[in-house]
C-alpha cells in the first residue's frame, strides 16, 4: 500500500469524493470484506459491495484474497493507498484560467496560478 496516491482521472476523482465511498476508503485501510465493512459503516452489505466495485473499477481498492465460504466466495479488499490527492489535472475542465482575471493580486488569480503550478 502506498502512503499517498495521486488521482488524475476525473471519474476516479468523482468516485472518491462520494461521502459513502470516502468513508469506505477510510475503513479499508485494513483489509476487509463487504460483510465486515457493512458492520463498520452501518450500511447493508449489498450497498457496500456496490460501492467497493466502483472503487475497484477506478483502482482505489485492490483485491487481497478470495475466501470460499460454502457456496459463496468472499472477496477481501484494501485501499491502494493510505491517503489520496486529487491532481488539478483531474479537475482541468473546471479549473480557473489565470488569463480570465485582470487583477494579478486577486485571490482568484493567485488560486488559478497555483493550480497550474501544481
Amino acid at each position: 500500500m502506498l502512503d499517498i496516491e495521486g488521482i488524475e482521472d476525473p471519474a476516479a476523482a468523482e468516485a472518491s469524493l462520494d461521502p459513502i465511498r470516502t468513508r469506505i476508503l477510510r475503513e479499508v485501510a485494513e483489509p476487509g470484506s463487504a460483510t465486515q465493512l457493512a458492520a463498520k459503516v452501518g450500511l447493508p452489505r449489498q450497498k457496500v459491495n456496490y460501492h467497493l466495485k466502483a472503487l475497484e473499477r477506478h483502482g482505489l481498492v485492490e483485491l487481497v484474497e478470495e475466501r470460499r465460504k460454502g457456496n459463496v466466495t468472499e472477496r477481501v479488499l484494501r485501499a491502494t493507498a493510505a491517503s489520496y490527492l486529487i491532481s488539478p489535472v483531474a479537475l482541468q475542465s473546471v479549473a480557473p484560467d489565470p488569463h480570465r482575471f485582470a487583477d494579478r493580486f486577486s485571490a482568484f488569480w493567485l488560486l488559478a496560478l497555483a493550480g497550474r503550478m501544481v
